[in-house]
């Protein structure tokens, strides 16, 4: 597979993406029969996989749609079932077997474009629903940006799990979650220090699974870093800190860019820490001095001895 399964054709790109955000998102034989070509284009291109097999049928031979059980016919060597109008009936192989949505290369061709680190499966954060793709470079960034996948958005249990997902793995950067749900279908919805971008959205071209890192490098130059909808953003290199949308806040030294790394991060993983984990001088005020305090401490408070932000 390569250039993101070019020419598939616009019909076959929009099935597989209807198809990620199905519970399941898996495909019968007889449903294939509904759309053979956009069907037969992703089984060829290796983005549908077998993954089992159906254990009944309709009548092909009754004409009344009814399920039958099926058993192994040792005269057709396939699996059949009777009718009472003409006895043993077997029934087609590909009506049966069962094709589910290759992630892996789902996500490898929609990537295939894109400067990513080599050698470097996506990782599920949420098992069948989130992937970690890993850090591509866009544009002129100075810094790689952080790419997740994520399916069926549009369920808000997935939001919620998607959500705790990022408040587990902060980030100082804007990560993109990029996702198979229709455009409009993902308009309002939030996560925390991410931009939710839908694939359809992000595309080279509708017939093709690749997506075009400039348009998705225009797409982020709407979202900048300051206006990203995080409440806390920690520069890559700890020495701005913006809370909301005040000024940033500078820090020099090497002490206070750890402490305030570690304030951050906390702060997304819901916790707060005790002040021997931020300094050895007893009190924050005295580790980030008067003029920094007299912000800092608008933000950052003191529950049973635990200090944190609290916005």
């Amino acid at each position: 597979m390569s250039d993101g399964a070019a020419g598939l054709g616009a019909e076959a790109v929009d099935f597989l993406l209807e198809l990620l955000e199905l519970r399941e998102p898996r495909l019968s034989g007889a449903a294939a029969e509904l759309r053979p070509d956009p069907a037969r284009r992703l089984m060829a291109a290796g983005l549908m996989v077998p993954q089992d097999h159906e254990a009944g049928s309709a009548s092909l031979a009754d004409h009344d749609d009814v399920p039958v059980s099926l058993i192994w016919s040792e005269q057709h060597a396939a699996l059949a079932y009777f009718s009472p109008a003409v006895g043993l009936v077997p029934v087609p192989h590909d009506r049966l077997v069962r094709h589910r949505a290759d992630v892996e290369a789902v996500l490898a061709a929609a990537t295939a474009r894109m400067d990513l680190p080599r050698g470097r499966a996506p990782h599920a954060l949420v098992e069948g629903l989130l992937w970690e793709i890993g850090e591509v470079r866009l544009g002129r960034r100075p810094a790689r940006v952080p790419l997740w996948f994520a399916r069926r958005l549009v369920d808000s249990a997935v939001v919620q799990q998607v959500v705790g997902a990022a408040r587990a793995r902060p980030h100082n950067r804007l990560r993109v979650i990029l996702t198979s749900a229709r455009p409009s279908r993902v308009a309002e919805i939030e996560i925390p220090g991410a931009a939710v971008v839908a694939l359809r959205d992000v595309l080279a071209a509708p017939d093709n699974l690749a997506i075009s890192p400039d348009i998705l490098d225009a797409r982020l130059r709407g979202v900048p870093a300051e206006q990203d909808g995080r409440p806390l953003v920690l520069s890559s290199d700890g020495r701005q800190l913006r809370i909301g949308t005040q000024p940033p806040i500078a820090f020099t030294s090497d002490a206070h860019i750890a402490a305030i790394r570690k304030l951050v991060d906390a702060y997304y993983r819901g916790e707060r820490l005790p002040i021997r984990e931020l300094t050895d001088l007893g009190s924050p005020a005295r580790l980030f001095g008067a003029k920094r305090w007299a912000v800092l401490k608008r933000h950052i408070t003191t529950v049973n001895g635990l200090w944190g932000f609290d916005l």
